[in-house]
């Protein structure tokens, strides 16, 4: 999937059409957008680059302000399915890393993580 990406041509039309950019203001600071999230999925689904941007995606770049309407994917020029081959996948792994409850176990019986 990480090829698909590289494809991008770097239009900003996904972040002209983003709904959660153009119609509330208060999202801006917050969110990020999908030519933004195009590259962290890259980094993040690259088999040599071992560096976690989960829980920098979803606190620092918005990733969960990201309501998966597909606009960004239907306005791009060389077709990468940004939100079903990016936006949903990290969507996915920040999940898995903060809800799933065996994972939670596992943190809390072995002391990994901050809480």
């Amino acid at each position: 999937r990480s090829q698909e990406f590289r494809k991008c041509i770097e239009c900003f039309l996904c972040q002209n059409t983003c709904h959660v950019i153009r119609d509330h203001d208060d999202n801006k600071p917050a969110f990020s957008g999908p030519r933004f999230f195009i590259r962290v999925a890259e980094l993040e689904m690259h088999p040599l680059d071992t560096a976690d941007r989960r829980e920098a995606a979803q606190e620092e770049f918005g990733l969960g302000l990201c309501n998966i309407t597909k606009c960004c994917t239907e306005v791009c020029p060389e077709g990468i399915k940004i939100t079903d081959n990016a936006i949903i996948p990290m969507k996915e792994r920040v999940v898995d890393r903060r809800y799933d409850p065996l994972v939670w176990l596992g943190n809390k019986l072995f002391r990994r993580g901050n809480d």
